[in-house]
C-alpha cells in the first residue's frame, strides 16, 4: 500500500515532559482521574504522533504541531496545525505497549496489537465463525494460541477499518486465509466483511504479541 507507516512503543519510551502535547490534548489529559488511564492515553498519543511525523515527513522537533482528536464515531482524527490530515490513523494498546499505523489517503485502515495468551474454547465458539473454529480445531496444539490471537487481532483491525469496533457481531468478519504461522516478518491474510467485501491483512508476531494491519490494499 502506498505510504503506510507504523510505530510500536512501550511505556519506557514515553517522554517525561509533556511539551509535545497540544493545549487541547493537555486539557483532555487533565480530565483523567486514574494514573493508568493517563499513561495509556499518553502512550497512545505519543505512538500515533511518531507514525504521523514519519508519514508527513516532519522532523521530530515539530511533533507539537500534531494533534490526535476524535471523530464523531470515536475514531482517531489526526490534525496538523489544526487542519485535518489527508491520512488515516489507527491505534491500539495492549499490556503496556501501543501500536499505530498511518496510511496516506482515504482507504480504510485498522490496526491492532494483542498479547498471545490462551483463550478458551467458549471464547472461540462465541466470537469466531464456523470456518474459523474448524481451523482452530485442526491447529497444532503448540500453535493454537498464536492462531486464535491472530484471527482475533485481524477481526479487531477489520472492525476498526470499518469504523464499527465491537459494536457489531465479530462473526460478521471472517478471516479466510491466515497464511503461515511464522515468527519471522510479516505474513499475509485475507478477511471478508459481509457486504463491505474483502480486506487484506498483514500480521506478525512480535515477542509475546501479534500485530495486525488491515486495509483494502496493503504491502508491508
Amino acid at each position: 500500500m502506498n505510504q503506510l507507516h507504523y510505530t510500536l512503543q512501550d511505556h519506557s519510551q514515553l517522554p517525561t515532559q509533556l511539551d509535545w502535547l497540544t493545549s487541547g490534548e493537555r486539557t483532555r489529559l487533565d480530565g483523567f482521574r486514574f494514573e493508568k488511564r493517563r499513561r495509556d492515553w499518553l502512550l497512545g498519543r505519543w505512538t500515533a504522533k511518531l507514525a504521523l511525523l514519519e508519514a508527513a515527513g516532519l522532523p521530530h522537533e515539530e511533533i507539537g504541531r500534531i494533534e490526535i482528536a476524535a471523530a464523531s464515531d470515536g475514531a482517531p482524527a489526526p490534525r496538523i496545525d489544526g487542519r485535518p490530515c489527508q491520512a488515516q490513523l489507527s491505534l491500539s494498546h495492549s499490556n503496556g505497549r501501543a501500536f499505530s499505523a498511518v496510511l496516506q489517503g482515504t482507504a480504510e485502515l485498522g490496526c491492532d496489537i494483542e498479547r498471545i495468551e490462551t483463550r478458551s474454547d467458549a471464547f472461540v465458539d462465541t466470537f469466531f465463525t464456523a470456518a474459523e473454529r474448524e481451523r482452530v480445531e485442526r491447529a497444532d496444539p503448540d500453535s493454537r494460541d498464536t492462531l486464535v490471537t491472530m484471527i482475533w487481532s485481524a477481526k479487531e483491525s477489520t472492525l476498526k477499518a470499518l469504523r464499527t469496533g465491537l459494536s457489531v457481531d465479530t462473526r460478521s468478519v471472517e478471516v479466510i486465509d491466515d497464511g503461515e504461522l511464522s515468527r519471522h516478518g510479516w505474513t499475509k491474510a485475507r478477511v471478508v466483511a459481509g457486504n463491505a467485501g474483502e480486506f487484506l491483512c498483514r500480521w506478525r508476531v512480535d515477542g509475546q504479541c501479534v500485530l495486525s494491519i488491515v486495509s483494502r490494499r496493503l504491502s508491508v
